[in-house]
């Protein structure tokens, strides 16, 4: 049943990128509605989906096909907010085929094995990863956003006014709206930080196993909180901060490819 629920949120997610690219084409005033319209009935079937697959396992994602699926399912809850908040369908242009990128891969992987250790406290561990996950959402949109940066300020210095300039927000906005990204991101990979230390103290008996995804998530950690720090204390933005905050998101996805290592059992997500 979840597969076929996922397989028609796949669905609506595709016919919702399609109308979001043709606005790119030609800005038809019913493409947006009808792109939320989609995106908004695709986010309740794939929610239904995650949540009947999570309710058969005590609230914990197994595998790395489930995990692809939520962080599609939070980016584009993320989206759906920013585009009935803002009214900027554009950017389901770019982040539509990202997400679809995300659970095509996702659903046709094998079920592996990412099980919890036996010590491992179940009650709070769900809100752990929803956190991580949370976190990982936030900062694919904030680099999504970055992308859109980058591509508008190429066409102002090159002073090519193409169908991009007509259709993205201004450089102002974007940069704005990638600094809040990147606020929430932090925030929820510093609690994601936090509760994992707790979670590695009980099932390991130690703050600290130096394994791959704590060391990613702790690069991916210090080196956010630097560019936070510059952007606060230095005055760096625009494209600069942009270029960073795609090679953060890319640290990041260190961290979550390690965290569903097959080949090992773990009791945390990043």
């Amino acid at each position: 049943m979840t597969r076929s629920l996922l397989s028609v949120a796949i669905h609506l997610y595709g016919a919702a990128a399609v109308v979001y690219l043709s606005y790119l084409i030609r800005q038809f005033r019913a493409l947006p509605v009808i792109g939320r319209g989609l995106v908004g009935l695709g986010l309740a079937v794939h929610a239904g989906s995650v949540g009947v697959a999570l309710a058969g396992q005590g609230g914990l994602p197994s595998g790395i096909a489930q995990g692809f699926s939520i962080v599609s399912l939070v980016l584009l809850s993320i989206f759906f907010f920013l585009d009935l908040r803002y009214r900027i369908p554009v950017i389901g242009a770019f982040l539509m085929p990202v997400a679809l990128a995300a659970l095509v891969p996702g659903i046709l992987l094998s079920k592996d094995a990412a099980r919890l250790l036996p010590t491992a406290p179940r009650p709070l561990l769900p809100v752990h990863i929803a956190i991580a996950l949370v976190g990982i959402a936030s900062f694919g949109v904030a680099a999504g956003v970055a992308v859109m940066y980058v591509l508008m300020e190429r066409q102002l210095k090159g002073k090519k006014f193409g169908v991009l300039f007509a259709r993205l927000p201004s450089l102002a906005f974007l940069d704005d709206l990638n600094r809040r990204l990147v606020v929430w991101g932090f925030v929820a990979l510093s609690a994601t930080l936090m509760t994992g230390a707790f979670f590695a103290s009980n099932a390991h008996g130690v703050f600290w196993a130096w394994e791959a995804k704590e060391i990613a998530t702790l690069v991916a950690w210090v080196f956010f909180a630097a560019v936070l720090n510059f952007r606060l204390f230095a005055g760096w933005q625009g494209r600069r901060v942009a270029l960073l905050t795609m090679a953060g998101f890319c640290i990041l996805l260190v961290s979550f490819f390690t965290s569903y290592d097959p080949g090992r059992t773990t009791g945390t997500m990043p």
